[in-house]
């Protein structure tokens, strides 16, 4: 603002509302004081202390969040709102000119508690369809003031001091009461309008911007009820009797509702103890929950999410897991946080945490670089250890694919022609029986003898690599083929049905190939018990025997080897084997 040559600030004009604000208290005090009123007593002792409290609390805490958050305007509405509470001295100038536009301009403080409330905590309007309710509702004080200063006819026996309205139009006092009333019946109307939008407000805004806006949603309840009691007074369904206990409370209502609005917009404040607590609480030993909880905390936003830098520019969470930054225009904002010039990580927030307090994110994250640092490196070991379970599987499943191909390989070709040569070798038998060669025909049954163990040993071979009934039929089945091949009794007490992946099958199928081999040669059981289950997202694999015990998984190439094919699926197996009790081998396979 420029005023000749002097350039007032912002910070000027508030300052000078609070100077005005504060004499128009003083003078309040000095004119009650001078009251010849019948009630000035009670003005002096009930009312003035008061709108003096009222008043001088909007002007100085309209001050406080001014001087705290300069580009919010909030502070400084809530300074005008001060100054103008005290519009009623006007009219102790008993000048017609004066006081008629003073009586008519009263109530304008609800006006700019409206416009407050329709911006708050932004300071500035939404977009144009708030800045026209705004305008209207401007527009409809001025109406009601207009209204009823043109047609207000004062009497003699209407008041103490008896002046005459210069701006009455004669002839209309009879629109006095029904434009009153209509005034009255519009600003209830608006007053529900604005509370709408409040809450509209609330009902979109973000987790940050809600708790802001929580102590002045509280604290504008007993406002607008008393608001909405006056105005029920004045079309007469509230009685005079009622309405001079519910006054003094209404004006005490105005002096909790800055400590509400303060508390929202300056945030600041509290979002830099926040800070202040979690370098306290990264300083210990253990903190409460993750970095990413206890930047949440500080920040008062629980969708913060944490992404950590790698050294080729990519980002993980604190899993390991890869991590893809929003892009700009989305409706989540990214703060990065650097170390000696290199980025360290990136906290994912709602934008609303640098509206209500620019620098803050930054700040959180400056007083979290060492933890920052910590978990990345954390991150980048977890990453690490992912790639190596990730390369496992790859290992597997192409080891798994290998021994199906030999499989294929060796019953489609090699099988096929020893079963050709047999029955080669069966025709040769029968044509050298016929001629009477029985040297040749006992050489004939001796070689087809060689083939057909021959040709067992690789069928045998072929299971081991890779059991095509498993390919076909699933667990259940393959599992009865283990079981007729086993040297000891073999009793399947439970199989699943239905299907499972490749790798789930397989393992399943070797776990229980493995524990019948052991039980065979190392256990001296006599009975072995099978069984496999789903339970939740796990396949549990539980084989049995009575043998002699003293069984581990840390001897043994294929217990080893049956362990780890169990892990890259993300299972485990653990082995009870006390000696002379048996073992009991248990294996929990994840099947989702």
């Amino acid at each position: 603002m420029q005023v000749g040559s002097w350039r007032l600030t912002a910070r000027q004009v508030q300052l000078a509302i609070v100077a005005a604000g504060i004499v128009a208290g003083l003078l309040n005090v000095l004119v009650a004081t001078h009251d010849p009123h019948p009630d000035a007593r009670i003005n002096l002792l009930v009312y003035a202390p008061i709108e003096i409290l009222v008043g001088w609390t909007f002007l100085f805490v309209g001050l406080v969040a001014g001087r705290r958050r300069p580009d919010n305007r909030v502070g400084l509405l809530m300074s005008i709102f001060g100054l103008t509470w005290f519009g009623f001295l006007l009219q102790w100038i008993r000048v017609p000119l004066v006081f008629f536009i003073a009586n008519a301009i009263n109530g304008v403080y609800l006006v700019i508690l409206a416009q407050l409330f329709i911006v708050y905590p932004r300071g500035t309007p939404a977009g144009r369809l708030e800045n026209s309710i705004i305008a209207a509702v401007y527009g409809w004080f001025v109406f009601s003031a207009v209204s009823q200063l043109l047609t207000w006819h004062l009497r003699a026996e209407d008041c103490f001091f008896c002046l005459t309205n210069p701006y009455y139009v004669p002839g209309t006092s009879w629109l006095n009461a029904p434009f009153g009333a209509v005034a009255s019946y519009g600003t209830v109307v608006a007053a529900m309008l604005v509370l709408g939008i409040f809450v509209w407000h609330w009902v979109r805004a973000s987790s940050p911007t809600r708790r802001a806006m929580n102590p002045a949603a509280w604290a504008a309840l007993p406002v607008f009820a008393a608001m909405l009691a006056g105005l029920l007074y004045n079309i007469g369904i509230i009685p005079d009797q009622v309405q001079s206990v519910l006054k003094p409370i209404e004006w005490l209502t105005f002096a909790i509702l800055p400590a509400g609005l303060l508390v929202g917009v300056l945030r600041t404040r509290l979002g830099r103890a926040a800070v202040s607590d979690l370098v306290v609480e990264l300083s210990r030993l253990q903190m409460t929950g993750t970095l990413r909880d206890s930047l949440a905390r500080a920040l008062g936003d629980p969708s913060v999410e944490l992404a950590l830098a790698l050294p080729d520019g990519s980002y993980i969470d604190s899993k390991g897991l890869s991590v893809t930054l929003p892009a700009s225009g989305s409706s989540r904002a990214v703060t990065a946080i650097e170390s000696d010039g290199k980025p360290l990580a990136a906290l994912i927030h709602d934008p609303a945490v640098d509206e209500e307090d620019p620098g803050l994110v930054e700040a959180a994250g400056s007083a979290a670089r060492l933890a920052l640092e910590k978990e990345r490196l954390q991150a980048e070991v977890r990453a690490s250890l992912e790639e190596v379970r990730a390369s496992r599987v790859r290992i597997q499943q192409a080891a798994d694919s290998e021994r199906r191909r030999l499989e294929r390989d060796i019953h489609d070709g090699a099988q096929q022609r020893l079963v050709a040569l047999g029955v080669a070798l069966r025709l040769a038998r029968d044509r050298a029986a016929l001629r009477g060669d029985q040297a040749l025909v006992g050489d004939l049954d001796g070689a087809a003898g060689q083939l057909k163990g021959a040709l067992s040993e690789l069928r045998d071979l072929a299971q081991g690599i890779h059991p095509a009934v498993l390919s076909r039929a699933g667990i259940g089945p393959a599992l009865r083929v283990l079981a007729e091949m086993s040297p000891i009794p073999v009793e399947i007490r439970e199989s699943p049905t239905e299907r499972y992946s490749d790798d789930v099958e397989v393992a399943v199928y070797f776990v229980v190939s493995e524990a019948l081999a052991n039980a065979a040669k190392h256990s001296g059981a006599n009975r072995v018990e099978v069984s496999v289950r789903r339970e939740g997202a796990s396949l549990l694999v539980d084989v049995r025997d009575d043998g002699a015990g003293g069984a581990t998984t840390d001897t043994g190439s294929g217990l080893i080897g049956m362990t780890d094919r169990v892990a890259v699926l993300g299972g485990v197996i653990k082995v009870a084997s006390p000696p002379g009790a048996g073992t009991l081998l248990h294996a929990e396979i994840p099947c989702a």
